[in-house]
């Protein structure tokens, strides 16, 4: 919402862990383009650059046919006849020809893995524990153990575990990118259209084990599934998908993945073994022994409801480890694995005092502003507690960036009756080299007036991270059922997924000047997060509205709604290739989105959401929102990539 590989594991007096890269997601298809010699096909610039590079006396003289690949009469070789009788007999090339070939393309490979690495900056989490008692390190200890077998299955589930095996004779750099991506394909913006950008000189593809061999993932492949009649067993986000005759099945997670499942679950019943003395830990214990069970029976109502009564009063650890989100996978269905392990910071404490009283006047708010067909409900989750991260690990450990706000579960009886808990991380992003960076940012986007609201201090973004999480657990959440039906099955699962995003983004601005109100905040920190959520929605258009494998990405797409709503009703102008924020019009503009978002969400509106999406995701409604311009200025700062430290 928005192989768990060490570098260095060393045992003394106080063992340190350290944990150095960042997670992946599934490219199901790279950049178009022509292929020779079962590699992509380099261009003819690229392949003159390259050969001078290599020291080789080939050069390609003219594209006759204009394939754009090259054939044995475009070749020339520096020297003599018999020199070129090496490179190419009886008109036709040899094989040392086609090694030289693959040389290049090995060197233009390694440019754009450079390229893809480049577009990180490191930025490291560090936490140390060597301080605490042994009991809690044992639960370190096995809870990173439960974390590398996470990532195994994460790996399987997105198609790059049988892949791992080439790394053997692969170069660093092409290690790096395969452990910070938990795959082979490239991630980032700068890389996008790359097809030379791969972790493997192979180029192979990853092979998902969440749906069948043989099967292409693309959006034919989802739209099948959404069609079948057993949809919703089919789609049901703790199975996988096989073939059956001339259809489909599902088969339960444990049947595919269940000896990796058990041995989570041994790591996680050491974990309480270790704790069974602290009589202060028996909400964690219960969740660990709880969860555990799931592992072995893939039935996770009992772990969240372990879960959902942990609180920053009865734990001081925060764990969430199981299937959960669906963003990376092919079809925006499937759940997938991941552990985020943190500490409870206790400021939350304070903010729980201040917003638990709201949460009915809150969701009250909520139901006058969408209006029919939705009606207000009890709520009864969790206001968010603020948690110090130790470490993420599969879903949970993206290669750019960190989740800094989550809200879970998703399903279930404790998501449909409001019982979930939400969390903010609150040690991610205030390093120096991340405030001078979006400072920079901010100053080359934002209007005079409008950069004057933009500070420093996090309380701003943190109210908008708070709210976001909070928005989840409002109005039609994600377990909403329009008669009989979900969310996804009414908008699909990438329809689904950006929808509810958006609703939970823009109930984080309408409900800032409740907090005003309440005097929680005053008028100025509500212009300052006003302008912080701007700039973070400028922040994640410029990503791209799709992977470079076509799959929607959630925030950048939401975030495109947002700021073209906005600039169409008068809230946001671009002016001298700036926004400034009209702060007496926004608050107005917030209330009217907030109303069609949710009236959506809530009537299965998927028409609906197909218009606003067309009016600002489309190519032409990204000429609306200028999002050419943002990306121009923004993606020539690398992203933070993050790396954990604990040292216990």
């Amino acid at each position: 919402m928005w192989n768990f590989l060490p570098t260095t594991a060393k045992k003394s007096a106080v063992a340190t862990f350290a944990i150095l890269f960042s997670l992946g997601s599934l490219q199901v298809a790279s950049a178009k383009g022509p292929r020779q010699f079962e590699r992509p096909a380099l261009t003819r610039d690229d392949f003159n650059r390259l050969a001078i590079q290599a020291n080789s006396p080939l050069f390609w003289a003219k594209d006759n046919n204009s394939d754009k690949k090259i054939s044995p009469d475009e070749l020339e070789v520096a020297g003599t006849a018999k020199e070129r009788k090496a490179f190419v007999k009886a008109k036709k090339f040899s094989s040392k020809f086609i090694s030289a070939y693959r040389d290049l393309v090995e060197l233009r490979r390694r440019e754009s893995v450079a390229k893809e690495l480049d577009a990180g900056r490191p930025a490291m989490v560090s936490n140390d524990l060597s301080n605490v008692s042994a009991a809690d390190k044992a639960v370190v200890k096995e809870l990173i153990a439960a974390g590398k077998v996470i990532e195994s299955i994460y790996q399987r589930q997105i198609g790059s575990a049988s892949l791992t095996r080439q790394l053997r004779k692969a170069d660093a750099a092409s290690r790096a990118l395969f452990w910070r991506n938990q795959g082979p394909e490239c991630e980032t913006p700068v890389t996008r259209g790359d097809r030379f950008c791969n972790a493997l000189p192979s180029f192979d593809k990853p092979k998902s084990e969440t749906y069948p061999a043989g099967e292409k993932l693309d959006k034919g492949l989802c739209k099948k599934l959404e069609g079948d009649g057993n949809a919703r067993q089919l789609l049901d986000p703790f199975t996988v998908v096989r073939k059956k005759g001339n259809g489909y099945e599902a088969k339960q997670l444990t049947a595919v993945y269940g000896k990796a499942m058990k041995k989570v679950a041994k790591h996680l019943r050491k974990a309480a073994k270790a704790l069974k003395s602290d009589k202060s830990e028996a909400a964690f214990i219960r969740y660990l022994k709880a969860t555990a069970d799931s592992f072995e029976s893939n039935n996770w109502s009992e772990a969240d409801e372990a879960w959902a009564s942990m609180n920053a009063k009865n734990s001081r650890w925060y764990l969430r480890i199981g299937p959960d989100e669906v963003y990376r996978d092919a079809c925006q269905q499937k759940a997938s694995f991941h552990l985020s392990l943190a500490l409870i910071d206790q400021q939350s404490l304070v903010w729980q005092k201040k917003l638990s009283p709201l949460r009915d006047k809150m969701e009250k708010m909520v139901a006058a502003q969408i209006g029919a067909p939705y009606k207000a409900r009890e709520v009864r989750f969790h206001m968010p507690d603020f948690i110090r991260m130790l470490l993420n690990a599969g879903d949970s450990r993206s290669p750019m960036g960190a989740t800094i706000g989550q809200s879970l579960p998703n399903w279930g009886k404790v998501a449909q009756e409001g019982r979930g808990r939400t969390v903010v991380m609150t040690n991610l992003y205030g390093d120096a080299d991340s405030l001078r960076i979006q400072r920079e940012q901010a100053e080359l986007l934002l209007a005079k007036d409008t950069y004057a609201n933009f500070v420093d201090d996090s309380k701003p973004a943190l109210m908008n991270t708070v709210l976001h999480e909070a928005g989840h657990n409002f109005g039609p959440h994600s377990d909403y059922r329009i008669a009989g039906k979900m969310p996804k099955e009414l908008f699909g699962g990438p329809g689904a997924s950006m929808l509810e995003e958006l609703k939970a983004q823009t109930m984080a601005i309408f409900f800032l000047p409740v907090l005003v109100k309440e005097k929680m905040i005053t008028a100025a920190v509500q212009r300052q997060a006003y302008t912080k959520a701007i700039f973070w929605s400028l922040r994640h258009m410029s990503r791209g509205m799709f992977t470079p494998g076509g799959h929607p990405q959630p925030y950048s797409q939401l975030s495109a709604i947002q700021l073209g709503y906005f600039l169409k009703h008068g809230g946001l102008r671009f002016e001298d290739g700036k926004y400034a924020i009209d702060y007496g019009k926004l608050p107005k503009n917030i209330d009217a989105l907030m109303t069609l978002v949710g009236k959506i969400k809530a009537s299965g509106d998927k028409a609906g959401l197909k218009r606003l999406s067309d009016a600002y995701v489309s190519a032409e409604g990204q000429k609306k929102i200028h999002a050419k311009a943002v990306a121009d200025v923004l993606l020539r700062y690398p992203k933070a990539s993050f790396r954990y430290s604990i040292l216990y």
